[in-house]
């Protein structure tokens, strides 16, 4: 069993009733409740199958969280038969690299129509990178009025409203995010993961503090299954194929839904802290190596979009 604690010097938003689940991964299990409580977790996915000995063993115990900055996740809409793409992801992977662990990236395979040639496969691009729940997030944000996006590459960052827009063209990501980053932190989190490589049993604990009181609308928070990176052709600006390219931090699904899970009263920890606990069991599909798997946490506005803190957690130490 490998055991990881996150907190949020590692950089979590989501929608809110479009789409309820995910049809590519299975349903996770999530607790109810608040702090400490074993809930409806999915036994089954820890190798001793006992509730009260995970509890006693494994139950994760946060430090105070003395984090006080802003985290970014931007979510790159792309398709590796897009020519122009390239150049956005690298500037995706710039601005993370300038920004360690602080902004994240997202890949999502999507068009605003959803799976158009940009995403689709042939002979020539026979790596499938698209999925529902990316799919299904390119089609909610691009059937806002008002959107932008049109086409491929485009983006969000911290899906922030520019008007009635929560998202942008490549060119506009570095000032974006530049703003995000000096930004007053709104909510707090961290997080623990243990994950079981007998079952492929991924045990998801966050605690998510929320730090300016005059956020009126329900919260969300969102969880996106990532690769951190694999190897397939990629059509380039100059038109010609690279079969050796890299492509990064693919978002593969949701666990839970690209909704996600409304942070409630009953998550409210028991002991009166005023943090939230929320907890979610997983299988890992076996198509992925653990090891090479991130999770992206995100906590989000369900009317705006906006997320208000990302975090990266990663599935094994």
């Amino acid at each position: 069993m490998k055991k990881i604690a996150l907190y949020t010097l590692f950089a979590a938003t989501a929608l809110a009733g479009f789409f309820a689940s995910c049809d590519k991964v299975d349903f996770p299990y999530e607790q109810t409740g608040g702090s400490g409580g074993t809930g409806e977790l999915d036994w089954s996915l820890y190798p001793n199958g006992d509730s009260a000995h995970y509890a006693q063993n494994e139950w994760p115990s946060f430090t105070a969280n003395t984090n006080t900055l802003r985290n970014v996740l931007i979510e790159d809409f792309t398709g590796h038969r897009c020519s122009n793409c390239p150049n956005a992801a690298n500037l995706l992977h710039n601005l993370e690299n300038a920004n360690p662990n602080r902004v994240f990236g997202a890949a999502l395979h999507t068009s605003a129509l959803g799976i158009t040639d940009f995403q689709e496969t042939n002979s020539a691009f026979p790596t499938v990178f698209y999925n529902d729940d990316a799919i299904a997030i390119g089609t909610f944000f691009g059937a806002i009025p008002g959107t932008t996006f049109q086409g491929n590459p485009h983006g969000a960052v911290n899906r922030i409203l520019t008007g009635s827009d929560n998202t942008s063209p490549a060119p506009t990501w570095t000032s974006k995010t530049n703003t995000a980053l000096a930004t007053a932190l709104k909510i707090n989190m961290q997080s623990v993961a243990n994950y079981f490589p007998s079952t492929r049993g991924l045990f998801i604990h966050t605690e998510i503090e929320k730090l300016d009181n005059s956020l009126s609308n329900e919260l969300g928070q969102v969880i996106y299954l990532v690769e951190d990176s694999l190897v397939a052709p990629q059509l380039m600006p100059d038109q010609s194929t690279n079969q050796t390219y890299v492509h990064r931090d693919i978002m593969r699904a949701c666990i839970g839904g690209i909704f996600g899970r409304t942070i409630k009263a009953t998550d409210l920890d028991v002991n009166g802290s005023g943090k939230y606990y929320l907890n979610a069991s997983y299988r890992l599909p076996d198509v992925y190596t653990a090891e090479k798997m991130h999770l992206i946490i995100y906590v989000y506005d369900k009317t705006t979009y906006e997320i208000y803190q990302v975090i990266k957690q990663e599935v094994t130490d």
